[in-house]
């Protein structure tokens, strides 16, 4: 999901730079223009990485969002910027600073998929990118279309992972078209007959077949899996989807659509979950700690926070995770409030 604008960095890189904030400051609605948006996501990505002016790998993807995202927080009904703070420190995080709307795993380089030759995967977005950054797309950030997992692999902003949370977000949309009662609730436990009519409960990974009688099962209720070419050569069609690059994804689902609106989807998720409702606009290292585990699932370490030392983590990556997204939490508030 994602999409347009040209980019405005911040003009004093020190005002970028987050100052105490007031625990009880928690009721500042505003509204935010795609511009704006622009200017604070900049700010945030400029402050974290000391970036100036920001790596194209970045700019790309917030020339594509603006517009779509700054409508969605009105559209999802993130009205203050404790929220938005919150939402876009877990989405810094999730797509490497807004480099990367699909998951890595091991597979072809960037340079091999996007090298201009193919009309499938030719995106001049990207190719700028790999140019200004070989060593990150090429060594670093890369990934497969070849393994069976891999197929459910994150996509998006806040990267949709396993074959319920696809069909939890395609419900959605489908319910939504087809103005369904069940528009707002935000899914991910589905079930269907196998071919020795058992019921199975959908997992992380689905097969074809699977993908098939789920459809049947949506058509009962009178709705379709959106878009509908999505159960055939779902992988190839997720990846198109996922390419913040103008103009992709498929006549029923802009990549724009489906960048924006999916992290919106989950992010929603976490609105309705009495774990973590309580605390989207509250601004304390714990709110940070519960939104965390929305996205990133319920553990110990996020939920012994108070002691997890930023300075010394010991490499270990839920402590790392914590501290990022706190970090990016407290600089996405100050330049949201700017």
């Amino acid at each position: 999901m994602n999409k347009f604008l040209i980019p405005i960095l911040c003009l004093w890189f020190l005002s970028c730079v987050p100052e105490e904030t007031d625990e009880n400051n928690n009721d500042d609605v505003s509204e935010v223009t795609a511009t704006e948006l622009y200017n604070s996501l900049s700010c945030t990505l400029s402050t974290i990485y000391g970036e100036t002016p920001l790596s194209k790998k970045r700019v790309r993807t917030l020339k594509l969002i603006a517009d779509k995202m700054s409508a969605g927080f009105e559209k999802f009904d993130l009205s203050t910027n404790v929220e938005k703070a919150h939402y876009i420190s877990q989405l810094t995080h999730e797509s490497d600073g807004f480099s990367a709307t699909v998951e890595r795993v091991l597979g072809p380089t960037w340079r091999e998929l996007f090298r201009g030759e193919s009309e499938t995967w030719n995106c001049p977005q990207y190719l700028d990118a790999v140019n200004e950054d070989d060593n990150y797309f090429n060594e670093r950030y890369v990934y497969s279309r070849n393994s069976y997992k891999s197929k459910f692999r994150g996509r998006g902003l806040i990267q949709l992972t396993g074959c319920f949370n696809y069909l939890g977000f395609y419900y959605h949309l489908s319910a939504k078209e087809n103005n369904h009662p069940d528009s707002d609730l935000h899914r991910t436990y589905f079930t269907y007959q196998d071919g020795r009519g058992d019921t199975i409960q959908v997992g992380m990974y689905c097969s074809d077949d699977a993908l098939e009688r789920m459809d049947g099962e949506f058509s009962k209720k009178g709705l379709a899996i959106n878009p509908q070419s999505l159960l055939n050569s779902f992988e190839e069609t997720s990846d198109e989807l996922a390419l913040p690059c103008s103009d992709r994804g498929t006549p029923e689902l802009s990549s724009t659509d489906f960048i924006v609106d999916s992290s919106f989807w989950y992010w929603k998720k976490c609105q309705n979950s009495s774990y973590t409702r309580d605390f989207r606009n509250q601004n304390s290292d714990q709110a940070v700690a519960r939104m965390t585990e929305c996205i990133h699932g319920r553990h110990s370490t996020y939920q012994n926070y108070q002691q997890i030392n930023c300075e010394r983590t010991g490499g270990d990556f839920r402590k790392e995770s914590y501290c990022r997204r706190k970090k990016a939490y407290e600089i996405a508030l100050t330049c949201l409030q700017q």
